[in-house]
């Protein structure tokens, strides 16, 4: 469990996603600790170890996961670092990928960029609201016209959970009239940097720039936070990458899953699979 000077230390020191323990909690349904400077979640038998300590002085990372497996003596562990050494265990690394950033105040949009909003600001008003069934439902239609991978559509199902529990992530909408046209999800639990965490629209009503308009006024409310930067998550595909660069987003930190097992598995799993069985556990 996390102390208050845990969290203000996390507060202070986050940034990437799953340093927001309250998002990584009510998506796992694990408890957070803090292991040296660095974060881990234990959900029953299974242990998340994020593999990117808050100071730059902390253990090498290797050493920090060795330790917190004997500390936490999981069946099984997720982990993602920069990189995935050697380590005395069943290993099963994953696709790698990069975490996104960019510096704040942004750059001016380009004039392709502008010419987009100009267009979406005609059509639809981005307000403040409240995840809910006009939410889930898009998050189901993202779901069923997409192909994603086991990992997404668990973080995906419990987006409602992490937006009852979290008091610092906002829902930004973009609306035209009455109907949701697309949302973003933005998180601000950190002093210097915001974070950037979903973005779904809807597949019936579509306006051109829509999303665009929604990243843009992310940055403002950003800036008018004091945020220093914003945490773009994974490039996950190349359109996703495309998006993100055409605003300055550029890849800061590698992104190595892995999972690690006490004994040799019999099937391949997916880095948040096992949790699915863990979260039924826990349930009753």
């Amino acid at each position: 469990m996390l102390s208050s000077e845990d969290r203000d230390r996390i507060y202070r020191k986050a940034y990437l996603p799953e340093h927001l323990w309250v998002y990584v909690e009510a998506i796992s349904g694990g408890n957070a600790h803090l292991h040296g400077s660095y974060l881990c979640y234990v959900c029953g038998d299974h242990l998340i170890f994020v593999g990117y300590p808050l100071e730059s002085h902390a253990a090498d990372t290797a050493d920090a996961f060795q330790s917190a497996w004997q500390r936490f003596a999981p069946a099984t562990a997720a982990v993602i670092a920069p990189e995935i050494k050697a380590l005395s265990l069943h290993v099963e690394t994953q696709t790698p990928d990069d975490y996104y950033r960019m510096s704040l105040p942004p750059a001016p949009a380009a004039p392709k960029v502008a010419n987009m909003l100009r267009r979406a600001e005609r059509e639809v008003q981005v307000v403040s609201g409240r995840f809910q069934w006009e939410h889930r439902r898009l998050v189901n239609e993202f779901i069923k016209t997409h192909w994603l991978s086991s990992e997404q559509v668990f973080i995906y199902k419990r987006l409602g959970e992490y937006m009852k529990r979290s008091q610092t992530a906002r829902v930004l909408e973009a609306r035209k009239g009455a109907r949701l046209v697309a949302f973003s999800i933005v998180d601000f639990d950190s002093a210097d940097c915001a974070f950037y965490m979903f973005h779904f629209r809807s597949t019936k009503v579509v306006v051109p720039g829509a999303s665009d308009l929604l990243f843009h006024q992310m940055l403002q409310l950003a800036q008018s936070e004091a945020k220093q930067a914003v945490n773009l998550g994974l490039g996950l595909h190349p359109g996703v990458r495309r998006f993100k660069e055409k605003w300055g987003g550029r890849p800061f930190l590698r992104h190595c899953p892995a999972l690690v097992y006490r004994e040799k598995p019999k099937a391949a799993r997916s880095l948040w699979g096992s949790l699915t069985e863990v979260l039924g556990q826990l349930k009753r």
